[in-house]
């Protein structure tokens, strides 16, 4: 992995478990004997808010994405995270050519997503949409299924009485089958359109997700672009000036405009603490029409001057 490092970089591995706690103790341990990294990659999300614990300051990237890594670094816990597919139809498809003894290619790369902090809130709103929407569809389920084992229950005490009492099989014969129409009509006409509902909601959600990412994909290739406006952003979408609106709106929670303005300070911000670049230099090379009403926007967003940062 250290092949094609530019020369004077060097890279330290040190071991953890996969846990916040371990990954906290192992950068503690690793900073009594060296000084602070420039940069901290860690293998999940949780391993790398321990190490964001043990070295405060120092810029750390995870992996995953998962709901705790998307908090901590809308928190500013930790700088960003990747995620990424496991493909494992394509796992499937290798397996199968090894056991045939065809030909497979092996080493596969595999398509990663860079969540930084004007991804991950989206994200985490999505997230958490999803979730609310599986908890529903348990409650739905769990429903379910208590319906049907009070079906089940019918049957058994079918069973018992025409066992026991023969005479009265006709009589507990019709009761049961008539609630058991009754509850097959409630799952048919209540239930199975509520599951029917979530499933749709689910794959709804999924899809703003993608078009969450797409959107600040797009956005981040632009932030220099002086044309970068609602209609260029919408004819690269292919969405009219209405749709972007409403989309953008229900991912982000703000306008094209205010998104546009969010992504642009903060990557001014990534400018000004990691370059020689002067307020006026970042103003300029991110579209602010004046030095003046990019501080002011600044200061609006981070509670402080450019110069304070």
């Amino acid at each position: 992995m250290t092949d094609n490092l530019p020369e004077g970089v060097t890279v330290h591995s040190v071991m953890g478990s996969w846990y916040r706690e371990d990954a906290r103790e192992v950068v503690s341990a690793y900073l009594r004997e060296h000084a602070l990294p420039d940069v901290i990659v860690a293998h999940n999300d949780l391993m790398a808010i321990g190490a964001a614990e043990a070295a405060g300051g120092v810029p750390i990237m995870g992996v995953d994405g998962i709901e705790p890594g998307l908090q901590a670094i809308v928190e500013g816990k930790i700088n960003c995270s990747a995620t990424y597919s496991s493909r494992g139809d394509m796992v499937i498809a290798t397996a199968a050519q090894i056991l045939h003894g065809e030909p497979f290619v092996r080493d596969t790369v595999l398509e990663t997503t860079m969540i930084d902090a004007a991804a991950a809130y989206p994200m985490l709103q999505q997230n958490k949409a999803i979730m609310q929407d599986l908890e529903t569809l348990h409650i739905v389920k769990t429903q379910t299924e208590s319906k049907w084992q009070q079906m089940q229950f019918d049957r058994i005490v079918l069973s018992v009485f025409v066992t026991v009492f023969f005479g009265l099989f006709i009589l507990t014969l019709g009761y049961v089958l008539f609630w058991q129409d009754r509850m097959q009509r409630e799952i048919r006409h209540d239930i199975l359109p509520q599951l029917e509902d979530m499933q749709e909601a689910i794959q709804l959600s999924r899809k703003d997700e993608a078009f969450a990412n797409r959107l600040h994909q797009v956005v981040e290739d632009h932030l220099t672009d002086p044309d970068l406006n609602v209609e260029y952003l919408g004819s690269m979408l292919h969405l009219s000036r209405t749709q972007l609106f409403r989309r953008v709106k229900a991912v982000a929670g703000k306008g094209p405009l205010d998104y546009i303005r969010e992504c642009r300070l903060i990557r001014a911000d990534q400018l000004l603490r990691t370059t020689d670049m002067t307020v006026q230099q970042v103003a300029l090379e991110l579209c602010f029409s004046s030095p003046g009403y990019f501080t002011k926007c600044y200061k609006e967003h981070f509670g402080h001057l450019p110069s304070e940062r």
